[in-house]
Parts: structure tokens; sequence; C-alpha cells
């Protein structure tokens, strides 16, 4: 039984195809069909049922698959541990939410890339849903999130960390000299937001919808960081994550409006998926963060 057969019917099992697992992997799909055989011929069952072009594991599939997990995992750290002297080396996939990415990345660039030279960074900003999907395809190593609390028993929560987002405005705008601002007052304001879909976003709409009241945005736009740019030239009001807005708040660039029934955080989230092994480059990141 070979490790490169095993690394094999796993990525088959991840992505329920032989052509797409053999895109991955470099191999021909003759290659991996090969491979496959000869592992059901050494286990004397069939891993995989192959109904036109849907392929799902059997229930022995489905069986060997966790044992399949601890052999690869196994001859991995073994082979880590043979060499503890050695530099981090590799490349790590992370999916990030943007403004987490425009907020915390640039520092954690420059302190992971001193301490791991030798390691590649593969960066992709998402949703929390892409990100979820990624983990479980195995297309990235880690997720960075800000969304509501994500708990699912296939992921390894890393950190956690509370984050309330925030009314903006101009520090000039008449709403900005209010002790308390409603709803209805904002209804009534232009607005520059983040694209539907978006967590802090979406918590937005709900806490609306539920005083019947709705935000008409005449710029929806993926960028935080842009956003509180466009807030502080005067353009209207946006609803931010704390830490995007947190020096031009200081330095009164920005007025944060007391909005009593609109308080709303979120949960800037590191996870991995619970069957992926923690290699150097991803114990070294999630330290740093």
């Amino acid at each position: 039984m070979e490790l490169r057969t095993i690394n094999t019917f796993l990525h088959i099992a991840e992505l329920h195809s032989f052509s797409r697992a053999a895109r991955e992997l470099g191999y021909s799909q003759s290659a991996v069909s090969s491979q496959i055989a000869q592992l059901e011929a050494e286990l004397g069952t069939p891993l995989f049922d192959r109904v036109g072009k849907t392929v799902r594991l059997t229930d022995a599939g489905l069986t060997f698959q966790d044992y399949a997990r601890t052999l690869l995992a196994t001859a991995q750290q073994a082979k880590a541990a043979l060499q503890p002297a050695r530099e981090v080396r590799g490349t790590l996939r992370i999916a990030l939410a943007d403004s987490v990415c425009s907020t915390f990345l640039p520092d954690l660039l420059l302190h992971y890339h001193a301490r791991c030279p030798e390691v590649e960074l593969v960066l992709r900003t998402a949703t929390a849903d892409e990100m979820l999907q990624w983990l479980s395809s195995n297309e990235v190593d880690l997720a960075y999130t800000l969304d509501q609390p994500i708990l699912q028993p296939n992921l390894v929560l890393a950190f956690n960390e509370l984050e309330p987002i925030c009314m903006v405005a101009p520090p000039n705008h008449p709403l900005a000299r209010q002790e308390v601002v409603t709803l209805e007052e904002l209804a009534k304001q232009e607005f520059l937001l983040t694209e539907r879909g978006m967590s802090y976003r979406d918590a937005l709409d709900q806490c609306m919808d539920a005083h019947h009241l709705a935000l008409k945005p005449y710029i929806e736009l993926g960028s935080a960081a842009m956003l509180a740019e466009m807030v502080e030239r005067g353009m209207g009001l946006s609803f931010l994550p704390e830490y995007i807005v947190r020096n031009e708040l200081a330095a009164h660039r920005l007025a944060r409006l007391n909005v009593p029934e609109c308080q709303i955080s979120m949960h800037r989230q590191l996870f991995y998926h619970r069957d992926k092994w923690l290699t150097p480059q991803m114990k070294a990141f999630i330290e740093l963060v």
C-alpha cells in the first residue's frame, strides 16, 4: 500500500472526481484509475461507486477514509520529526475576509516572511461560505473569517476575537452631533455599504428589516478600507468593523454614531479542517495571528 496511492484516494474522495484529482495531482486519468484499481484489489473491496459521471465512496470506502487520513498524516509527521532543524518550506494557502486582509495582513505578512522566508503564500479573499467549501475540498489550508460564530464539527478553531461593527459618518455630518441616532433617521441618509452577502452587511439589513426599515446604498463595494476613505471624504455614511476605522476615529477624521438599536459584533476567527495535517507553515501563521 503506497502513500501516493492513499493520497490519490483521499483527493478523489474530497473532489468526487477521478479527472479533477488527476489534474490536481499532475497525473493522467488512467494513472489515477490504475492506482485505485490496485488499492481496491489489495483491500479486496470496491472503494468508489461510479454511476454515470458521479463518484461516491462505498461503505467500505467511507470506513477506509479515516484510516487513510491517519496513515498519511502519520507519515507526514514522521518525516517532519526526522528533520527538526530544517527550515520551514512549502506553500501556505489562506482564504481571508476582505476587511481582515486589508487591516491585519500587512503586518502579519511582514513578520511571517521574516520567520518563514522559504514559504510561498497564496492568498484569496472570499465569503465565509466559499472559505468553508475550500477547506472541505482542501483548496486552502486556513480560513480567516469575520462572521457570526462558525461552529462545525469538521473545523478546528485556532483563534477567536470579538470585533464590534460601528456606524460611521463624516465628522461634520448633522447626525455626528447627536447623542443618540435612531434607525428611522439612518433610513433617510445616503449610505455606502459592503456588498450583500458580507457578514456584517447582512446583519445590518436584518436589523433594519426587523424594524420594518431599509437602507438603500447608492454605492456597494467589497473593499471596507475604500468605503472608510469615501466616508471620510463626505460621500455618505457606512457600517464597518471598528478595527478598519480605529485610526480615523481617534484622529477625528470620522465620527462614530451611537445607534442603540443597532449594536452588532462579529467574530474574527481562524480555522483549519480537522482532517488536515497541521503543517509547520500553518503552525507559524497561527502563532503570529
